[in-house]
């Protein structure tokens, strides 16, 4: 008698996995983006949640909470009930920076569920192009000769841009001041009204560095781009730094299995996607595809080397 209830209990359970299987999601799906309107991580995010509406068959619907370089967003993904209806967009400085540099009410390693990376980023410094100095050495000669000038924007505290203008700061011992704003739109602004000297962020720069307005002296991230090949990165320019770049989706821990399946299949095909593929060209990013177990792999890895590095640098909490 007690073997035929284990039994049926156990396929109550099998029947149960499945029924969330063929369910889930039964209501529509908030997407929290952790950045403004009109940003990189905005523009492709809300392409990501058409795309993920059609395969789901359900609504997307994009929540934008700026703040703190994404960690805002991912202060409240960790907080919400983990049933696969509440994600958010988990970037860099939120992941693997920001809780090396400041208490946050999450920890990266523990209270989170990760469902795919499906991006990086590109990152450059720019500056208007009447700027007296038209090179990075240039810039940081002139920094060196007048401090407390120069003011950079950045899209929020804790980002990697932030980082490493702190780095190239203790490096150089350069007094220069961060302003940081909700997006890098808003950083875009910010520089073309002169209210700031110069922009250290994601490709928002893009269209104005194309224009002419501004001028693109150095790239962060770890390879030149491709659209601009003779920008040279900074270890090009004898600099050992290197700005991570992660772009992907996570909820709170402990997400049903069924949920992180489905999310994940469906944001690898929308990956796949011309739609998707033609804004992350658009904005001169990188299209990353990982796989949950892949993306938890990559942001842990990161994430002691960026603490290490963070504590070197004397940039710790």
């Amino acid at each position: 008698m007690k073997n035929l209830l284990r039994t049926a209990a156990i396929g109550l359970t099998l029947l149960s996995g499945a029924a969330m299987a063929d369910s889930w999601p039964e209501r529509g799906i908030n997407l929290t983006v952790g950045y403004g309107a009109g940003g990189t991580t905005d523009s492709t995010a809300r392409v990501l949640a058409t795309l993920l509406e059609e395969e789901l068959g359900t609504s997307v619907t994009v929540i934008n909470k700026p703040g703190g370089g994404g960690s805002v967003a991912a202060g409240l993904g960790a907080a919400q009930k983990p049933d696969g209806y509440n994600v958010f967009t988990f970037t860099t400085g939120a992941a693997v920076l920001s809780p090396h540099r400041q208490d946050l009410p999450y920890d990266t390693l523990s209270d989170f569920t990760f469902i795919s990376q499906y991006g990086a980023w590109n990152l450059g410094i720019v500056v208007p192009a009447d700027a007296p100095y038209q090179t990075f050495q240039e810039l940081v000669e002139f920094a060196k000769a007048n401090p407390g000038e120069i003011s950079y924007a950045i899209a929020g505290t804790g980002t990697p841009q932030h980082l490493t203008m702190e780095r190239l700061a203790s490096e150089e011992e350069l007094d220069w001041k961060a302003v940081p704003f909700k997006g890098g739109a808003a950083s875009v602004t910010a520089l073309l009204g002169g209210h700031v000297d110069v922009m250290a962020g994601a490709t928002e720069w893009l269209p104005q560095v194309q224009s002419g307005d501004f001028k693109l002296l150095a790239i962060i991230t770890g390879a030149r781009m491709a659209q601009f090949p003779d920008v040279p990165t900074l270890t090009d320019l004898g600099y050992d730094i290197e700005a991570p770049s992660i772009l992907g989706i996570a909820g709170p821990k402990d997400l049903p299995e069924e949920a992180v399946q489905r999310l994940d299949a469906a944001i690898k095909k929308a990956t796949e996607s011309e739609e998707l593929q033609a804004i992350i060209d658009k904005l001169a990013m990188q299209m990353t595809y990982r796989n949950s177990a892949d993306f938890e792999q990559n942001v842990r890895e990161n994430y002691e080397i960026q603490g290490e590095i963070i504590r070197a640098a004397g940039l710790g909490k």
